[in-house]
């Protein structure tokens, strides 16, 4: 019974830091869909909605996967092919829906699979690292901990910053918590800071923080009615997108090589897209879980996630609030920067387990590190780098490695071409 009891402590506590960050996200890509003419209130609605949907479905017989829909893929949709080439959000939708239904049938072939497996464990370490780097510089370019500079990559911000300040007491506060073996400590950490930045007085409760979910954009998509032709390229490219973010996702870990989180996010964006919802992708928070913790099943699919979905469920309706939440980001920017440290330690615990490291291998590490900023682009290079010095070596590289290596290639030389 006790057991249990820490079961869904510990899943409850895991759901309530990964709903933290998905929160933040959902608002953000819900604000940038709003630029491009779709009402707030209702791409937030059918978000959270294709949100829950996408993490039952993709942790459904496996590990507890958080889907969410891509800021990097929604802002490029957004800013280059609505809002500079003129598409409308209707015709994007109709893009992704079809996109989608394409996806989920291209990985149920058993090529899908055969590429999961063709990352070279380096790589999957490096790419470990590197998703821990991205969360940790994104929470710290939230917080205003970095800053863009002209001099130099970035410079530090100011305690004299409100948000830089309490952020980064919050992360101590956690570590210090977690050293002393506190097992809640990233959830009362953010909670304290939330409590204290509410009392300061940096973000209010709205005066009407709840309101009744909107669906109006449901059943508005079409298909461009114009230009097949880059309507055919768009869709490649976004095809090729949502495979790589997700498989960044799957592929790192490293005793998971199974296609069908893949098939069920793809089926799940499809039927979302008729409703309004951009397409999802795996979020990288979802490594964070440890899988010591997903053993407990409900219906195949771990606490966590069954955890997740409800906390989202009740988030549903607290669009007001969660934007104000977001307009003063300390706290998701707690939890994504301790999410990011411990993915960080995880890859470094992966890497000890390394026998034969050399300058390939260091190599493929320093990609992803100067990488951080794109997670693709670091995959890419890194697979890229891994292939050319492995040849030198001599050595034999698996045929599926050569196919996945030119697939990662292509989509990157398309980006530049197009």
């Amino acid at each position: 019974m006790t057991g249990e009891k820490n079961n869904a402590h510990t899943a409850l506590s895991s759901a309530f830091v990964l709903v933290s960050v998905a929160a933040l996200t959902i608002v953000l890509t819900a604000s940038l869909c709003a630029r491009a003419g779709l009402p707030f209130a209702a791409a937030y609605t059918v978000s959270v909605l294709a949100c829950i949907i996408g993490t039952l479905a993709a942790s459904y017989g496996g590990r507890t996967l958080i889907a969410l829909p891509s800021p990097a893929i929604t802002a490029w949709l957004v800013y280059v092919e609505i809002i500079a080439k003129g598409l409308t959000w209707q015709e994007m939708l109709g893009i992704a829906a079809a996109v989608s239904i394409i996806g989920a049938a291209l990985t149920r072939t058993k090529y899908a699979e055969a590429l999961m497996h063709a990352v070279p464990p380096i790589v999957r370490t490096g790419l470990v690292m590197g998703l821990g780097l991205t969360m940790l510089v994104t929470a710290a370019l939230y917080a205003r901990i970095l800053l863009p500079s002209p001099w130099a990559l970035t410079m530090g911000g100011t305690l004299s910053d409100p948000l830089t300040y309490f952020t980064l007491t919050g992360i101590l506060l956690v570590l210090l918590l977690s050293v002393r073996g506190v097992r809640a400590a990233l959830p009362l950490g953010m909670l304290l800071i939330g409590a204290l930045t509410w009392a300061e007085g940096f973000w209010e409760i709205p005066a009407a923080p709840f309101y009744t979910p909107d669906l109006s954009a449901a059943f508005t998509l079409m298909l461009p009615q114009t230009e097949p032709f880059a309507a055919i390229m768009l869709g490649v490219m976004l095809l090729l997108a949502l495979m790589i973010e997700t498989m960044a996702v799957l592929t790192a870990r490293a005793h998971e090589g199974n296609a069908a989180p893949l098939f069920r996010l793809f089926s799940v964006s499809g039927v979302a897209a008729f409703i309004g919802a951009f397409p999802l992708a795996a979020a990288p928070i979802s490594l964070v879980v440890s899988e010591n913790t997903e053993k407990c099943r409900i219906a195949g699919i771990p606490h966590t996630a069954l955890a997740a979905a409800l906390l989202l469920l009740l988030i549903l309706p607290c669009a007001p609030l969660m934007q104000a939440l977001a307009d003063f980001p300390a706290v998701p920017a707690i939890a994504l920067a301790v999410t990011g440290l411990l993915l960080l330690a995880r890859g470094i615990q992966i890497l000890r387990t390394t026998e034969d490291i050399g300058l390939r291998e260091g190599a493929v590490l320093a990609v992803f590190l100067l990488a951080s900023y794109d997670i693709a682009t670091g995959l890419t290079l890194a697979l890229i780098f891994w292939t050319l010095l492995t040849t030198a070596r001599g050595q034999k590289i698996t045929r599926t490695t050569w196919v996945l290596t030119a697939f990662f290639t292509v989509f990157a030389l398309l980006k530049w071409i197009l």
